[in-house]
């Protein structure tokens, strides 16, 4: 899926980027070889970000349906 439109970057470029130690968004772009244009993104690739860096154990688990 898109994240930013103005880009054309893709939510695993920026998990991608989490995972090869950008911690923000801006180091994030700079990661992917872009800069931010209108920052309408800005959300949605900071919430990727964070959970890309987040670790396997602190994450929430499925339950199944009975």
């Amino acid at each position: 899926m898109y994240v930013c439109i103005c880009n054309a970057l893709k939510c695993s470029q920026f998990r991608d980027a989490a995972k090869g130690g950008a911690q923000d968004v801006t180091s994030a772009f700079k990661a992917c070889g872009a800069k931010p244009r209108c920052g309408r993104c800005f959300e949605e690739a900071a919430s990727l970000i964070e959970q890309s860096m987040a670790p396997m154990d602190a994450m929430p688990h499925a339950i199944a349906a009975e």
